[in-house]
């Protein structure tokens, strides 16, 4: 540790400016990149038939499980 004013104060202000950059900049980057992911993803399934059909069937059965609970034992299965 640095025993100068000087050195000090360049010290903490490096650590700030990190500081800021991780709080700002590398959280929106990381936001930036996954909304990238997520509208990439999308127009990916959109694309292909099959892809859409098994996004649409999971997406029922999620809701279904959320709206009426857990599935009977002989209703599990669908295929």
């Amino acid at each position: 540790m640095p025993e100068d004013i000087t050195s000090l104060l360049v010290m903490a202000v490096i650590a700030l400016v990190v500081i800021w950059l991780v709080m700002f900049v590398v959280r929106k980057l990381i936001g930036i990149a996954l909304i990238a992911a997520v509208v990439i993803g999308g127009f990916m399934v959109w694309q292909d038939p099959s892809l859409l059909r098994t996004a649409q069937d999971t997406a029922i059965g999620y809701y279904e499980h959320w709206r009426y609970g857990a599935p009977a034992e002989n209703e599990g299965q669908r295929w």
